[in-house]
């Protein structure tokens, strides 16, 4: 007796795929350093966490606040948001509406749809290229003149390490938007089509 295949509450209708990993998403080189870096970022997340509740308990116990909390978690913030940004590319995860392209793909518009696919794939490359290029001098700047956030003497902490994140995050995510680009194109041309 074969078993029966599972195919959802529509009866006839199969279940929609599992969206694609990050893995399958981006290149080989580039996934295992994205993934790190979401991986630092759910990390730092975590210590801004602990960060936050030694300042709150330290203010409310022994009415002495943790110095540079402002500072580390303003910091940290945007830290998280560059060092997740390539994952999210990868994973097909970065906040968009795509009920437009949607309807094209439920109305058989298979090439006007991968075409603006690859317009928005296009596009995503354009901007994240920019900004780490506008991140070169602003790195290059905290570095040799030393610049911090926080008072001194009480607390201050360098701004190099989180320019070089943003610059880090902007590469990667921009890699990542060229690697669907050409995937988008290859599939308007014929190719495989693994909509993104």
């Amino acid at each position: 007796m074969t078993p029966r295949k599972d195919r959802g509450r529509g009866g006839d209708t199969p279940r929609p795929a599992a969206p694609a990993s990050p893995e399958a998403a981006g290149p080989p080189v580039l996934t295992p350093v994205t993934t790190a870096m979401n991986t630092v970022g759910a990390l730092l997340v975590l210590g801004m966490v602990v960060i936050v509740n030694i300042d709150v308990f330290g203010r409310w116990l022994a009415n002495a606040p943790l110095a540079g909390t402002l500072e580390l978690t303003e910091m940290g913030v945007v830290a998280v948001v560059y060092l997740t940004i390539g994952h999210a590319v990868a994973g097909r995860r970065l906040t968009r509406s795509d009920a437009a392209l949607g309807l094209l793909h439920r109305r058989g518009h298979r090439r006007t749809e991968l075409a603006l696919r690859t317009v928005f794939n296009a596009a995503g490359a354009t901007v994240f290229t920019i900004i780490a290029w506008g991140q070169l001098p602003r790195l290059a700047d905290a570095w040799n003149y030393n610049y911090f956030k926080g008072n001194v003497g009480i607390f201050t902490a360098p701004t190099w390490p989180l320019e070089a994140i943003m610059l880090t995050g902007a590469i990667a995510a921009a890699l990542h938007f060229a690697a669907l680009t050409v995937r988008r194109a290859r599939a308007l041309t014929g190719g495989s089509d693994d909509r993104t």
